[in-house]
């Protein structure tokens, strides 16, 4: 079986770089993961570096990849793929994720650094495939004018006087039809997940999913607004590369309402499409405080890929991210007094040497 990509929360650079496997070349749609065979934990690991995090324990990894959920509300369709701890105590706190990019019917394929970095730590991982639909698929549910669907609105972003792609009002629902599903999904899988602990992450598009199920609020087209999608089964909520004012029906008060633990995680070069660095400081800036935290790498190697763990050329920064998303939602999802008080502490900023940050509020 092919070697996977050691991607743990303990890892520096060059344990990163000797352990091979490709890094995104492990994600191509047309590569189906086998599920017969465990990928072993890593047998030794090197002592935490000064100030690191480091989870309770690593665990060797199954992946579960024969599954469609079915929303009959939405008459829509979509592939899973689980990846899930061998071993780890049951029932599994439960991290779902939404890929960036565009709609992708090998979506749920995608992103397996993230996968196997939470699956390591002990969580079940639920990555979705956001199908393709027609662009204005949302235009009769949520009563968007006809005038309002033209194929040229859906080009524009809505603070330009467009209206969003039916992609965006998806992408949570796809979240919450998972969460719908659940005991059908576990009965598949053979595998228990406990709804108490459970999260969802994203990266870049897919923290449409994150935000908007954590209490965003939308505006959809020039007369549409104030469209929710919040979901309060999940209890942490972990975006990477989040949208700013102006991209994707976000306002300066789309996030006024967020009441729930949300981790933010962006860094100096986070650029992509038209959106700039500063934009995706916005989500943390206007969020109500109480359990709010943002990740900062202040580092011009810290690309959009970064926080995809997609790297490009800048393994360095890596383990930074992955940790910052463990220590969350060991956090908030296992209730680990010792990973809150490292999130509120200057261990991050001082094991990074002053490279990454993570603020409070």
């Amino acid at each position: 079986m092919k070697t996977f990509r050691l991607l743990y929360i303990t890892l520096i650079a060059a344990l990163l770089a000797a352990c091979g496997g490709g890094g995104r070349g492990d994600d191509r749609p047309d590569r189906k993961p086998t599920s017969d065979a465990a990928i072993p934990a890593p047998t030794s690991l090197p002592a935490p570096a000064p100030n690191e995090y480091r989870t309770p324990n690593t665990y060797a990894i199954k992946v579960f990849d024969n599954y469609i959920v079915s929303d009959a509300k939405r008459n829509r369709k979509f592939s899973i793929l689980i990846r899930y701890p061998v071993g780890a105590p049951n029932p599994l706190p439960l991290i779902v994720f939404s890929h960036g990019g565009g709609p992708n019917n090998n979506g749920h394929r995608l992103y397996n650094e993230w996968g196997e970095t939470f699956a390591r730590a002990g969580y079940g991982v639920i990555h979705m495939a956001h199908a393709e639909s027609n662009y204005d698929a949302h235009c009769t549910p949520l009563k968007i004018p006809a005038s309002e669907c033209e194929a040229s609105d859906f080009k524009k972003e809505v603070s330009a006087g467009g209206t969003l792609s039916a992609a965006v009002y998806d992408r949570p629902r796809d979240a919450s039809a998972v969460l719908d599903d659940l005991d059908n999904i576990e009965r598949a899988a053979n595998l228990k997940f406990d709804r108490a602990r459970t999260g969802i992450a994203g990266h870049s598009g897919g923290t449409v999913a994150v935000m908007s199920n954590a209490g965003a609020i939308l505006d959809v087209s020039p007369s549409i607004h104030n469209l929710s999608s919040v979901d309060s089964r999940f209890k942490a909520f972990l975006a990477n590369s989040p949208q700013g004012i102006g991209y994707l029906g976000m306002t300066a008060t789309s996030w006024d309402k967020i009441s729930v633990p949300v981790m933010i995680a962006t860094g100096a070069a986070d650029t992509s499409d038209g959106e700039q660095a500063k934009d995706r400081l916005d989500p943390f800036k206007f969020m109500p405080p109480g359990d709010k935290y943002q990740l900062y790498v202040d580092s011009k190697q810290a690309t959009h890929g970064t926080f995809g763990l997609n790297p490009d050329g800048t393994l360095e920064l890596e383990p930074y991210v992955a940790v910052n998303g463990i220590a969350f939602f060991d956090a908030y999802l296992r209730g680990l007094p010792e990973a809150k008080a490292w999130l509120n502490s200057d261990n991050m900023k001082l094991w990074s040497k002053g490279v990454a940050t993570i603020t409070t509020k």
